[in-house]
């Protein structure tokens, strides 16, 4: 990414460089994009400037190491990074290359967090993923796996400038669910001690669960509290502190989701599927839909 032409220091202090996922899609080089939800990029050592000041990227990111070595501050902490490894990083992630050797070579993949939101992934397959996210940023995979994720990426980055325009959209959808899915089965593959989980984490892994269970028909903290025998303040604060949303935000965004499926795929009317998923009326269900996700339930439909 070029800079933009002001020195990123001040004062003998480095200053943060926020970068949205429109900006890279502008200032990079080999760029292949959908709007500003989805790029893909070729990263060198010489096309670097995490190595100049610390970046921050307004979206989720991947990045994976294709040759050579590197190493990566990610939050103040530091990461070795070689080939056949994958990196990730959580929105607003600082980001600090401290050292790249001269022949490194990796793919960069950034999404927006609306993109997510657009993707039919059950909650509970991604939660291991995105646990990584900040957590256990670095995975080691073989050279099968990067392969494999390669020829994915070629794909999708073949239909981003494809004309088949009806369906680009559905069609890099699947072929990013698809990435997703081989990397959650890579992720399965850690020994078991590998991510040790503490009792926070596994009463936020039981609200999961839960979550999937009764998403149809529950909506409010207070019920998955009484479940685990918890205070709804408790169950919030943990929640929170494990994967930096709330309680309530997982529930809405799990019932928007579940909304969305129904829309598209399901043949149900709106008020069948208000219904479904126990809204009182089909009124407050498009209130609800709207609220989340900024467009009616019906426009969703046609747009589908």
């Amino acid at each position: 990414m070029a800079d933009n032409g002001k020195t990123a220091r001040s004062g003998g202090r480095e200053s943060l460089r926020k970068v949205s996922i429109s900006r890279i899609k502008k200032e990079m080089s080999d760029v292949f994009y959908l709007s500003d939800d989805l790029v893909i990029s070729a990263l060198t050592a010489d096309k670097n400037t995490t190595a100049d000041y610390p970046t921050s990227i307004d979206g989720f990111t991947a990045i994976i190491m294709m040759t050579g070595e590197a190493t990566v501050s990610i939050d103040m902490q530091n990461y070795s990074i070689k080939p056949n490894t994958i990196v990730f990083f959580n929105p607003d992630s600082i980001i600090r290359t401290i050292k790249c050797s001269s022949n490194a070579a990796a793919y960069l993949l950034a999404f927006s967090k609306s993109f997510v939101n657009e993707i039919q992934i059950d909650l509970s397959t991604s939660l291991p993923v995105y646990m990584r996210f900040g957590k256990a940023p670095v995975l080691e995979v073989t050279p099968q796996d990067v392969d494999e994720i390669r020829q994915l990426f070629q794909l999708i980055k073949t239909m981003l400038r494809s004309d088949k325009e009806r369906y680009r959209h559905e069609i890099i959808r699947t072929l990013f669910t698809t990435a997703f899915y081989i990397i959650t089965e890579i992720n399965q593959r850690e020994q078991p001690g590998e991510m040790k989980q503490g009792r926070c984490e596994v009463l936020f892994d039981e609200f999961m669960s839960l979550l999937q269970q009764y998403n149809k028909r529950e909506r409010n903290v207070s019920f998955y509290a009484k479940q685990l025998n918890i205070t709804p303040k408790y169950l919030s604060s943990v929640v929170k502190e494990v994967s930096g949303k709330t309680a309530a935000r997982w529930i809405d965004e799990s019932v928007i989701l579940e909304a969305k499926a129904l829309l598209k795929y399901s043949g149900m009317s709106i008020q069948e599927i208000a219904y479904h998923l126990n809204f009182s009326t089909q009124s407050f269900f498009g209130k609800y839909f709207k609220q989340h996700t900024g467009t009616s339930p019906s426009r969703y439909k046609r747009k589908g």
